[in-house]
């Protein structure tokens, strides 16, 4: 892949746009379908941990994700392509209408607890800013993880320590003590991208 070009998660509707394009597409064939009892299709934008798992299957993307590396969870950008903050990756998910994926739209954050603030309050009031300002927009669904990636190696390494025992994560729609997860999904986690600035 060669030249600069648009991303999904940098708030640029020039990729922002095609993601839109793209669940209303999907969603228009599923609804030309017959359904039982003639219920109203409709579709979801979560993976729980299929991400993984499908994209073992998958060859290289143009917005960087290696080839048989696991896709971000639920509505969120590919790991990395995401290159303009936390603000602008939750900017380009609200933009999908919740009106054609009724199932739900999962977004799932990580966030350096240096990029909220420096204080506990700090960090609490811009938070509660980041997530109202998100689903004022419209958005549906957000697991918020606030914690540096140096803390999952140290939990991955040395799952003994007791302030692991229930360190507890969200990954896609769940929550799960990080040491309870295998060593794949805790690479999965680890590769996911950890912002740093808002």
């Amino acid at each position: 892949i060669e030249g600069e070009f648009p991303k999904y998660g940098n708030d640029d509707d020039r990729a922002d746009d095609i993601a839109v394009e793209l669940l209303r597409s999907f969603l228009e064939k599923i609804k030309r379908r017959h359904t039982y009892r003639n219920s109203e299709a409709t579709t979801s934008i979560l993976t729980i941990t299929s991400n993984v798992v499908y994209g073992k299957a998958t060859g290289a993307m143009p917005d960087g994700r290696k080839a048989y590396t696991p896709f971000a969870p639920g509505g969120n950008p590919s790991y990395g392509a995401e290159t303009h903050g936390l603000l602008a990756s939750l900017n380009s998910v609200a933009k999908l209408p919740y009106h054609w994926a009724l199932d739900g739209i999962s977004n799932t954050q990580t966030i350096n607890p240096d990029a909220l603030g420096h204080s506990e309050d700090e960090r609490v009031t811009n938070l509660v800013q980041v997530m109202d300002g998100y689903f004022d927009q419209g958005a549906h669904h957000l697991n918020v993880n606030v914690f540096g990636v140096e803390k999952l190696l140290d939990a991955m390494e040395h799952p003994e320590k007791e302030e692991y025992a229930n360190f507890t994560i969200r990954v896609s729609g769940y929550a799960v003590k990080f040491i309870d997860l295998t060593k794949e999904q805790q690479l999965d986690v680890i590769a996911r991208t950890c912002h740093k600035v808002l």
